[in-house]
């Protein structure tokens, strides 16, 4: 029976964490917005709030640009190396130790500053500014799924 399974094709384990990466950027974004602006009921759209707001989802693409993309890249290079039949030891060596060191350290910030009592409105700062990094760096995967083995998406 394991000769049968062969694990994820390349396509596969990209959509994995391209789905990973949009699901979560649009979840803390979300949550930013409601945290920050106040929504759905709309109570903070003045122009404190939206030009913080904006600084906020700055500093995100910023370090979505500088931190998460090379984060991706480094992912989507190992993508083509893995041997792993079984698909969740592959997700694993996929994402690589010094990925899912990051993902740990970010949402260990997320818990302590909830445990710590930090207000909503400076949680949802730092939400806007993750979730916009994570929902920019995450159209590397998207590229490189639906791209031939071999081509780079270093220009993306």
């Amino acid at each position: 029976m394991a000769g049968r399974w062969s694990g994820l094709n390349r396509q596969q384990h990209l959509w994995i964490a391209a789905s990973i990466w949009t699901l979560v950027g649009a979840g803390l974004l979300t949550m930013g917005s409601v945290f920050w602006f106040h929504f759905p009921y709309l109570g903070d759209l003045d122009p404190r709030h939206l030009s913080i707001g904006a600084i906020a989802l700055a500093v995100g693409l910023i370090k979505g640009k500088l931190v998460l993309d090379k984060t991706a890249g480094r992912v989507i290079d190992r993508v083509d190396g893995l041997q792993e039949p079984n698909p969740l030891k592959s997700i694993f060596q996929m994402f690589g130790a010094k990925t899912i060191g990051l993902i740990a350290a970010m949402m260990g910030i997320g818990i302590v500053l909830r445990a710590a009592g930090v207000s909503f409105e400076v949680r949802g700062l730092i939400y806007l500014a993750v979730g916009a990094g994570l929902l920019w760096s995450c159209r590397r995967y998207w590229i490189s799924a639906f791209e031939p083995i071999g081509q780079s998406v270093q220009d993306a």
